[in-house]
């Protein structure tokens, strides 16, 4: 017997989330997925067999969004909209009353709290995934949360979250702990294939991934990348990703500026996730010093750390949330306390002057790492397992 299982979000699907659509696809064959934002992009992370709720907006037929590049003014504009006047909830519950899902399954914390409501009149159970900032981030933008918190807590049937990590964070919000069900974020190990690829000592070129948000640390790599400098002839940094902060990308310019780093720096624009694979091989390692940003943002489990290593990069990062999980200490990467530019600038040192043999020990172990922990089959099954159970029960 199949089980319909809809997914909400705010849009469907920003890049951010891109691991979501490999775990959605991945679903076995009994569980039908279903598909409802009040704007949604038939880009690549989208699936024909998946159904969609298509809210009838008036323009759909001139703004048909193919990518998170169209129309981002009027995508913001409209999806924050919903969170004051929830037009698209009102009209999904008349569209789904006669036929209701099983399940209701709402993608970060806010997206929840908006379409509790939707549950309780479908009478179904709601699954809620919880990602990073909607752990403590909203809560200090918008303190209105915490009493949306707590109801959310009582009615939902499970939350989700990435690792042990996310688990304590809800614990400490409120949320039972009985309620609480851990599924890793996974890549498709079969998209990220293993590229291995020499690194003799004398050479390092590094990549870092990320939308410029302050909880990245691209200052962090910008300052150890200058400390190591003098001692790494020809040590060179790709910075790739979404301008998402206009004043965190203009001190990053400004950085490059007045220690003259132009040289040694690439910007770049984001990379279409279907290039990702071989745009990694081109490196030799990836550097990702997270850190808990002044508003209380943090990482939860950034899947792209997963994606490198599967292709063979070892990591440089932080000891911030879950990433001593992602990344493993002295086997597939190096950890170093989050803000500290010093030992970020020495663990760059080490991999520029390793040599081949160890470096390939570090490539080799990253692979094997992802794929004995982080395989999107097993996340999957823990899902269908979550949506098994609650459509059985009879209360819903």
């Amino acid at each position: 017997m199949s089980i319909r299982v809809l997914h909400l979000f705010d849009y469907y699907l920003p890049t951010t989330l891109n691991w979501v659509s490999y775990l959605l696809r991945h679903l076995p064959a009994d569980i039908q997925v279903e598909i409802g934002a009040p704007w949604i992009i038939q880009g690549e992370f989208w699936r024909p067999s998946f159904r969609a709720h298509r809210y009838p907006f008036p323009l759909a037929g001139v703004l048909a969004a193919r990518s998170e590049a169209d129309f981002p003014f009027l995508r913001r504009l409209f999806t924050r909209s919903q969170r004051f006047l929830p037009t698209y909830a009102h009209w999904l519950a008349g569209c789904l009353h006669r036929s209701p899902p099983d399940v209701l399954h709402a993608h970060f914390g806010p997206v929840g709290c908006l379409y509790a409501s939707l549950a309780r009149r479908l009478r179904r159970p709601l699954v809620v995934t919880f990602y990073g900032f909607d752990y403590e981030k909203i809560l200090h933008k918008r303190p209105t949360f915490w009493q949306q918190y707590r109801r959310l807590f009582e009615q939902a049937a499970r939350l989700i979250v990435a690792s042990p990590f996310g688990a304590a964070r809800l614990s400490a919000l409120g949320c039972p702990s009985e309620k609480i069900a851990i599924v890793p974020p996974s890549p498709d190990l079969s998209v990220f294939c293993f590229q291995p690829k020499p690194k003799p000592s004398g050479r390092l070129h590094l990549v870092q991934a990320a939308t410029f948000t302050p909880k990245k640390g691209h200052l962090v790599t910008l300052q150890a990348l200058r400390l190591a400098q003098p001692f790494c002839p020809g040590l060179h940094l790709t910075l790739v990703g979404e301008r998402h902060d206009a004043r965190l990308y203009q001190q990053v310019l400004d950085f490059l500026q007045r220690h003259r780093l132009g040289d040694a720096v690439t910007l770049l624009a984001p990379v279409e996730h279907r290039q990702m694979p071989a745009f990694l091989a081109h490196f030799d390692a990836f550097i990702h010093p997270s850190q808990r940003a002044a508003d209380g943002d943090h990482e939860a489990s950034p899947v792209v750390l997963l994606e490198a290593q599967a292709v063979g990069l070892p990591v440089l990062a932080t000891r911030h949330a879950d990433l001593p999980l992602l990344v493993a200490h002295e086997r597939t990467g190096l950890l170093v306390d989050e803000g500290d530019a010093e030992a970020l600038a020495m663990a760059i040192r080490r991999f520029y002057d390793m040599e081949n043999s160890e470096y390939e020990d570090f490539s080799q172990r990253a692979r094997a790492h992802a794929v004995q922990h982080y395989d999107v089959h097993r996340s999957a099954e823990r899902l269908q397992a979550i949506y098994k159970n609650l459509s059985a029960q009879n209360q819903w």
